[in-house]
């Protein structure tokens, strides 16, 4: 496949101060950093081009919403080269966990170097190029198991409504992105609802993120709503916020990450919730410390 040479959109900086701020000890579970491609040059197999993103950028916006701490995802544009992605953890070593995209032939050596940084999943982007295959899964769980990692998903639970049952048989924890980036637009399609099942049953973990990814942007993305609450009858213990910044390879509107945190606080009007979703889960899930916890 040959890749994709134009730029898409860059991240908009926030054009104001958040009504609210989130909670102490927030985690915003998703996002990524692209930075200058003289050093960290793209792989050649990749279906998008991204707009320059550096850490700098993140961290001012992360400090303005109050996410103290973050989880890097490492984007399909690098493939398995991981230097940008090693990098940044080392550099943050308290503030950032991550989500590495391993070679299905990863050594145990490869993966403990990557653990010992802070890395704790690894992810299969079958939707762009430059991730892994859904066949390499079953492999993938073999290796990271030993090391307590859990598998991500960037895949369509619309058009693949089976996905989240064999997924469970994997023996290791899964995620699924964005809602599980359901192609329909309808929180009863039967692939989201196989997914909320698994959900409750604790055995999927899901990100409330990327909401402009599943339904229009009108409204402050009023039509994700319904997933939410599914998601969160289903079993708030399971579920995960980010940002996903700096939005790659999505059309116009460039969403304002002011509107995506305080979205936050209409998806989780009460202060417990919002603790347990920002705070409390992902330390469960990244292996953060308890918030204050050595500050």
């Amino acid at each position: 496949m040959s890749h994709v040479t134009g730029q898409y959109l860059p991240f908009k900086s926030p054009l104001r101060e958040p009504t609210r701020r989130l909670p102490k000890g927030s985690v915003d579970c998703h996002f990524h950093v692209f930075e200058d491609p003289a050093k960290y040059p793209f792989t050649e197999n990749r279906s998008y081009t991204p707009t320059l993103a550096p850490w700098a950028a993140f961290e001012a916006m992360n400090d303005l919403i109050g996410a103290d701490r973050a989880v890097l995802v490492h984007p399909s544009v690098y493939g398995h080269d991981h230097a940008t992605f090693v990098d940044t953890l080392k550099a943050h070593p308290h503030r950032l966990r991550g989500v590495a995209v391993l070679r299905p032939d990863a050594t145990s050596e490869e993966i403990a170097a990557l653990d010992a940084i802070g890395a704790k999943g690894t992810r299969l982007n079958v939707l762009f190029a430059g991730g892994n295959q859904l066949s390499d899964a079953q492999a993938l769980a073999k290796q990271v198991a030993p090391f307590g990692w859990h598998l991500q998903f960037l895949a369509d639970v619309a058009a693949n409504p089976e996905l989240p049952a064999w997924a469970s048989k994997l023996n290791v924890p899964v995620v699924f992105d964005h809602f599980g980036h359901p192609s329909v637009s309808d929180c009863k399609h039967p692939g989201f609802k196989n997914l909320c099942a698994l959900v409750k049953e604790g055995q999927a973990w899901v990100k409330i993120s990327g909401a402009y990814r599943v339904v229009p942007s009108d409204g402050c993305w009023r039509a994700i709503d319904p997933f939410v609450e599914a998601l969160l009858n289903a079993n708030p213990e399971r579920l995960v916020w980010g940002t996903d910044w700096p939005h790659p390879s999505i059309s116009e509107p460039m969403p304002d990450d002011v509107d995506l945190a305080e979205m936050v606080f209409r998806w989780l009007p009460d202060q417990a919730l919002r603790e347990q979703v920002l705070v409390k889960n992902p330390e469960v899930l990244y292996g953060f410390p308890q918030y204050g916890e050595g500050r």
